[in-house]
């Protein structure tokens, strides 16, 4: 089944946990958004923030007398930072939040598991919130957003899927071995150079980067104690074939998205016995698709040997 912006990484399962987190977001921004904005302490979008959201002044018990902080220790400080996961401060924050989590969790969650995948996020979001309550904490601001669990999510995915890509469409994403799509890890090295570069001192004011290094540095540190016991997604079920032979890594992509195009599932793995680098595009290729399709492939590709050299087995 295609899937439209994501990974190449098989999955064995649908990803609901990571949709209700979508929901979840979701939801409680509509919440928000209907709240007014006048800053009164009973029912405003602000009220809502401090009383939900994590106040560091109130973690750190170093303002009481402050507005905010009143609000917030209405409740304990180990549930504002959960609650203040759920809370976002713009469209444009929850958006941003949703794209990267859409993208990186749903194969975190597979990897994991439902049972584990949710009080690792939180639970890890939960600390990067206290950590930047250690960090700032005279602070009376409200800090909230999902990005410390985003931060979470990508810090896991690039320790448990180094070599994964990414695809704008990914059709027939069941197939492994895939070797088109971009590195997912250049998106994530792109958002540690941005978050490392706003962290410095007057880049970005107002910023919470405490919550977003933390939790990416947990998410890795932790990604494999989390994954202790679990396995990768299983193998196809259907046994898949090789149905040509291609020179190189450019014709082998060719062939692929001709049968790709046609709706047959295909990948590309590298020949046995030609250990070249996948990065040199050097070295045989064999072009794979389930065999029960792998008729319908040769029709579409057995008049490329005859015109172009390919190799059919």
């Amino acid at each position: 089944m295609a899937r439209i912006l994501s990974d190449d990484v098989p999955r064995t399962r649908l990803p609901v946990l990571t949709y209700a987190l979508v929901a979840a977001w979701t939801a409680m921004w509509v919440i928000q958004s209907l709240r007014p904005d006048d800053g009164n302490v009973v029912d405003s979008s602000q009220a809502l923030a401090c009383r939900w959201g994590m106040v560091p002044a109130h973690v750190t018990g170093a303002a009481a007398a402050d507005p905010c902080v009143v609000l917030a220790a209405e409740h304990p400080p180990w549930i504002e930072v959960l609650t203040a996961q759920f809370l976002h401060s713009s469209w444009w924050h929850l958006l941003g939040n949703l794209v990267f989590l859409l993208v990186f969790a749903p194969s975190v969650e597979d990897r994991l598991g439902r049972v584990r995948f949710l009080p690792f996020v939180l639970g890890c979001g939960a600390l990067a919130f206290v950590a930047e309550a250690l960090a700032d904490g005279s602070s009376a601001q409200p800090v909230i957003g999902g990005s410390g669990a985003v931060a979470v999510v990508l810090g896991a995915y690039i320790v448990l899927f180094p070599r994964a890509r990414l695809h704008l469409v990914q059709a027939g994403a069941d197939a492994p071995g895939t070797t088109r799509g971009l590195p997912a890890w250049v998106p994530i090295a792109a958002w540690v150079a941005y978050e490392t570069v706003a962290a410095l001192p007057g880049a970005q004011p107002g910023t919470a980067h405490w919550v977003h290094a933390a939790g990416f540095v947990l998410g890795a540190l932790l990604a494999r104690v989390a994954a202790a016991g679990t396995t990768g997604p299983d193998p196809p079920t259907v046994p898949w074939v090789r149905v040509a032979i291609a020179r190189n890594q450019p014709e082998a992509e060719m062939i692929q998205g001709i049968l790709v195009g046609a709706g047959i599932p295909a990948y590309v793995r590298r020949m046995a016995g030609f250990d070249v680098p996948d990065y040199l595009a050097g070295g045989p290729r064999d072009i794979m698709v389930p065999a029960g399709q792998a008729l319908e492939a040769h029709a579409l590709i057995d008049p490329l040997d005859a015109d172009a050299g390919t190799g059919i087995p």
